[in-house]
C-alpha cells in the first residue's frame, strides 16, 4: 500500500485566508459519487489530485479512497472507515458519521466530470493566490535582486499552469509499455562531439579565470560549426581525438568580453583556420555580445531575456548554443545559486528536447572545483575541467590540461576520456598553432601502474605514447620511489 503525501502551501495572511475560492458542495458530491459508484473514481482521478480539495477532511477522505482502491477492495463505508481508523484519521475527518453523510441526497447518476471541473477551477485559483502572495512578500522584503524574484515568479506561474493538466484527461504525458519499447523504432544517438555531447545534450566547461577556457571553447565552436573530422586530435596517445559527426549551426553568446576582444580572438583563430580547413560563414557560426546591442545586453536572469536568445536560436536555425559564461550572464549570490541552477536546467532541457545542444562555461570556485550544488551536474551530458599543469610557467601562455570529470555516453574508445594537454605554440615559421599531447601526470601515473605489473619498459612507452628517453627516465623514477605522487610536478 502506498500513501499520498499532503502538501500544503504556506499560510496566507489573516485578511486573505477566509476569502479563498472553494466549492464545498462540489467536493462533497465527488466523494459521495465514489461511494455510490466506485467506477466514478477513475473519471475523477483523471482530473483531480488530492491537493485540489480545499477542505483538509475531504482531502484525507479522497486519499483513503485511493488507498482502498489500490488494495483492490471495494470503496464502501466499512472499508473506508477502517482505512481512516488504521491511519488514525477518522476523527480528523469528522468521524464515521460525516463519512456516511456524504451520500445523503446524492442522486444515483451524478455528473462527476462537471463537479470535478468545479473543484479543479477553484484549486487553480487558490494556486494563483498563493503564488502571487509569495511574490508580493518577497518584493516587500526586498532581500533579493528583482531579477531573481521575477525569475522565481515565472517558475511559480509555470507550476500553476501545469496544475491545469495535472490529473486531467488532457494530460500530455505518454507511457510506452516495456514490450512495445522492444519493438519501438528509435533514432540512433547523433553526436555533436563524440562521446561527450549528443545533438540533444548539455555540457559544462569550468576552470579558474584566466586559464583560457573562452579561447579554447571558441576554437571548439569553430570546429563544430565547420564539422571538422576531429576535435583536438593530431597527437599520439590518449585524450582528445573527439569525432564531430557534421557541421552544426552554432550561436556563441559572450557575457563579459567586448567586441574588440572577440574580434581579436576571431582574427587569430581565422588565421589558424585558413591553414586547416577554412573559417565558418555567418550562417554557420553566430556571435552575440553586449557591444552589439543598443537597448539590451545578453543575460539569462529573466524569462524575457531567455526568450530573446531563444528567438534568435530558432529564428536563425541554430542547432547549438554556447554560453560564456554563467557567472556573467546571470550573476547571483551564493544563496541564490540553487534557484539559478533549477531555472537554467529547465530551460536547457527544453532546448535539448527541441533539438538544440548547449555548452555553458563557468568559473571554478576557490578550491578549483565546480561552483554550485551537486544537483546541477545531474542533467549534464559531460563536464570538462581545465587546469594548468603542475609544471606550468607563466611565460608559457595558454597551456592547460583537459580532464573529463563526467561523461554520460559510453565511448567507443576509452582513450577519448584520458586527460590531455592543449597549448598555443609557434611553429617553425613563427605562426601560432594549437598543439595537443597526453597529460604528462596522467601518463606517468598510467606508466607506474604498468611497471607495477612488470610490463616491459619499451612496451609501456609504446602503450601510452611517450618517447623512449622519457619512459626509461620514468622507470628509473619508479625504481627509486613507486608512488607517482612523489614525482608530481617534476620537470620532464
Amino acid at each position: 500500500m502506498s500513501s499520498v503525501p499532503i502538501n500544503r502551501p504556506k499560510p496566507l495572511s489573516a485578511a486573505i485566508a477566509p476569502k479563498m475560492p472553494c466549492n464545498t458542495e462540489a467536493e462533497r458530491s465527488l466523494l459521495g459519487a465514489i461511494l455510490l459508484n466506485n467506477a466514478a473514481l477513475k473519471t475523477i482521478a483523471e482530473k483531480i489530485v488530492p491537493n485540489d480539495f480545499f477542505h483538509d477532511h475531504h482531502r484525507r477522505i479522497y486519499i483513503a479512497m485511493m488507498e482502498v482502491a489500490e488494495d483492490e477492495k471495494p470503496i464502501e463505508l466499512v472499508s473506508l472507515t477502517e482505512q481512516l481508523e488504521r491511519k488514525k484519521e477518522i476523527e480528523s475527518v469528522g468521524g464515521a458519521a460525516y463519512v456516511s453523510q456524504l451520500m445523503d441526497g446524492m442522486p444515483r447518476i451524478t455528473n462527476v466530470a462537471y463537479y470535478a471541473q468545479l473543484v479543479k477551477e477553484k484549486s487553480v485559483l487558490r494556486g494563483l493566490i498563493h503564488a502571487t502572495a509569495a511574490i508580493q512578500q518577497q518584493a516587500f522584503e526586498g532581500e533579493e535582486d528583482a531579477e531573481i524574484i521575477i525569475a522565481r515568479a515565472g517558475l511559480s506561474m509555470n507550476q500553476v499552469t501545469s496544475s491545469l493538466t495535472e490529473g486531467s484527461g488532457n494530460n500530455p504525458a505518454v507511457v510506452v509499455g516495456f514490450s512495445s519499447l522492444l519493438n519501438r523504432e528509435c533514432a540512433p544517438v547523433e553526436y555533436a562531439i563524440e562521446p561527450l555531447l549528443s545533438s540533444r545534450g548539455t555540457g559544462e566547461i569550468f576552470a579558474w579565470r584566466g586559464t583560457g577556457k573562452s579561447y579554447i571553447t571558441t576554437q571548439m565552436a569553430v570546429d563544430i560549426s565547420l564539422g571538422k573530422p576531429l576535435m583536438f586530435g593530431g597527437h599520439r596517445g590518449g585524450g582528445g581525438h573527439w569525432p564531430i559527426s557534421r557541421g552544426y549551426r552554432t550561436l556563441y553568446v559572450y557575457g563579459e568580453m567586448d567586441d574588440s576582444e572577440i574580434k581579436q580572438r576571431a582574427v587569430a583563430l581565422a588565421r589558424m583556420a585558413d591553414t586547416a580547413g577554412g573559417i565558418p560563414s555567418d550562417d554557420q557560426l553566430g556571435t552575440m555580445c553586449k557591444d552589439y546591442q543598443k537597448t539590451w545586453r545578453p543575460k539569462l536572469s529573466t524569462a524575457r531575456d531567455r526568450k530573446f536568445i531563444e528567438d534568435r536560436i530558432f529564428g536563425h536555425g541554430y542547432e547549438g548554443l554556447i554560453l560564456d559564461n554563467i557567472s556573467t550572464l546571470w550573476p547571483t549570490s551564493q544563496e541564490n545559486q540553487s534557484d539559478r541552477s533549477a531555472i537554467l536546467a529547465e530551460w536547457f532541457t527544453d532546448l535539448n528536447q527541441r533539438g538544440v545542444w548547449v555548452i555553458f562555461l563557468h568559473h571554478a570556485g576557490k578550491s578549483g572545483e565546480q561552483r554550485g550544488d551537486s544537483e546541477k551536474e545531474d542533467m549534464l551530458s559531460f563536464v570538462l575541467k581545465l587546469r594548468r599543469p603542475a609544471n606550468y610557467k607563466a611565460e608559457e601562455g595558454l597551456r592547460v590540461e583537459v580532464h573529463v570529470e563526467k561523461n554520460r555516453h559510453k565511448p567507443s574508445e576509452s582513450r577519448w576520456l584520458m586527460p590531455f594537454e592543449i597549448a598555443l605554440a609557434k611553429d617553425a615559421s613563427g605562426e601560432t598553432i594549437w598543439t595537443t599531447r597526453p597529460a604528462q601526470e596522467a601518463q606517468r601515473r598510467a606508466a607506474f601502474e604498468m611497471f607495477k605489473d612488470d610490463m616491459p619498459t619499451m612496451f609501456v612507452g609504446q602503450e601510452i605514447g611517450v618517447s623512449r628517453a622519457t619512459i626509461y627516465r620514468w622507470k628509473k623514477d619508479y625504481d627509486e620511489q613507486p608512488n607517482p605522487d612523489f614525482h608530481a610536478g617534476s620537470e620532464d
